[in-house]
């Protein structure tokens, strides 16, 4: 299927494109940076870039404007799908930048952890894109974010509290994903973190529409530079490496039997409605 970036659409659902995006999440320290460069190992796909946390914030005015609407935005717009149709332009018009600038691919693949909880909204004003999540195991995801706040704050324990924050954000986005799995039907693929580590996913990456991916171009052709942010705490052991397993049971070192017993009492329901453990 053929997508014109510059054809105004008369619905969401109307839009042609010359290219497919695709949306890659999943909560922070799920697995989404090596899940990312994976796809962007494809023939079709981009090179690997960083977070596209600047088109994210293009979400939040839509978010807004319809959480208002009826106090605010219907002064402005007919109705709520007008208000949608009317962002979808603006969306495509960003992502029409984007693809421009990564070299016009057949899909651009994008990353955001924190576009996550906004894939529902996303999915239903642009109903072409797809979307791919990194569904990681709650206690390999919180242990990971534990590790970097120590990195953040060296010889601070992190607390209680800290944690059980962690765990909201996990339980929140995941949370969305799951309500919104009927609506987004086929064009949301959710990808185990421990095939990704392994590199079993890339079949299944393939046969969701991605094109030819390839273990041995994973990271060959970035337009990031991973080793680049070696040094930032939010860097992982896989950033700019091969998958590896070596990370799948690490939180066992971590994490204590009651930490682990909080997260897995706290997380555990999403986790297992989407097949993190």
């Amino acid at each position: 299927m053929k997508f014109s970036l510059f054809k105004k659409p008369a619905t969401p659902a109307d839009s042609q494109l010359l290219f497919l995006p695709v949306f890659v999440g999943g909560p922070p320290r799920s697995g989404t940076t090596i899940l990312h460069a994976m796809i962007c190992s494809s023939d079709k796909t981009n090179g690997f870039i960083n977070e596209c946390s600047y088109f994210t914030a293009f979400m939040h005015p839509l978010q807004i404007g319809l959480n208002t609407f009826d106090a605010h935005t219907r002064h402005y717009f007919d109705s709520r799908e007008a208000l949608i149709r009317n962002h979808a332009g603006i969306l495509e018009s960003e992502l029409g930048k984007i693809w421009e600038r990564t070299g016009k691919p057949d899909i651009l693949a994008l990353k955001d952890p924190m576009l996550t909880p906004l894939f529902p909204l996303l999915g239903e004003t642009l109903s072409y894109a797809k979307f791919v999540v990194s569904v990681r195991d709650p206690r390999a995801t919180i242990s990971s974010r534990i590790e970097v706040t120590q990195r953040e704050r060296p010889g601070v324990a992190v607390t209680d509290q800290q944690i059980e924050a962690f765990c909201h954000e996990y339980v929140h986005m995941y949370g969305m994903i799951a309500n919104a799995r009927v609506m987004l039907g086929e064009r949301l693929c959710l990808v185990d973190y421990r095939d990704v580590a392994g590199g079993k996913a890339l079949e299944q990456l393939t046969a969701f529409g991605l094109g030819t991916l390839d273990s041995e171009r994973i990271w060959a052709e970035p337009i990031s530079n991973p080793r680049e942010y070696a040094d930032d705490v939010w860097a992982t052991q896989l950033h700019g490496r091969q998958p590896s397993l070596d990370s799948v049971e690490r939180f066992r070192q971590y994490l204590s039997p009651v930490a682990e017993q909080r997260i897995m009492d706290m997380c555990g329901p999403i986790a297992r409605e989407l097949g993190a453990i």
